[in-house]
């Protein structure tokens, strides 16, 4: 298992660019676990540790993934910016940046598989057990009323 330490900026000017690369990064690896911390400084960020390990050649061809949002239909469009907003009201219930609970690649693949159940949501690729745990009855209920 490997180790990445990553910076988000909070500040409006560096919100994209610093969210394009966690959303890059996290599209290439599998995460193992990941823990956040703010850091309040001349410019607050979060400081976010990522344990991850190599994409399994399984995972790959086993798991529905979706790298990007051309990828899209326009119905998955609107589940997608859906599933967005829950993140975004999650996150602040959480006092977490909204990547930590999934990032944009998650969202897109479960946007286009829509999962039915706890069991279809497993074969969203890069999603754990934990997440699954976690947050996966929210999305369920987040699809079933998109």
């Amino acid at each position: 298992m490997k180790v990445k330490v990553l910076k988000v900026r909070i500040s409006e000017e560096f919100q994209t660019t610093d969210e394009t690369l966690v959303n890059d990064f996290l599209s290439r690896y599998d995460v193992v676990n990941m823990n956040s911390k703010l850091v309040q400084d001349e410019i607050n960020y979060w400081s976010v540790l990522v344990y991850y390990q190599e994409k399994s050649k399984q995972t790959n061809s086993n798991k529905v993934s979706v790298n990007s949002e051309e990828e899209l239909s326009e119905e998955e469009k609107i589940i997608y910016n859906k599933l967005k907003d829950w993140r975004f009201e999650k996150s602040k219930e959480l006092d977490q940046p909204p990547y930590i609970i999934f990032h944009n690649t998650h969202l897109m693949s479960i946007a286009k598989f829509k999962p039915y159940n706890l069991r279809d949501l497993e074969q969203i690729s890069g999603l754990g057990e934990s997440k699954i745990k976690k947050y996966g009855t929210e999305i369920i209920e987040v699809l079933a009323n998109a």
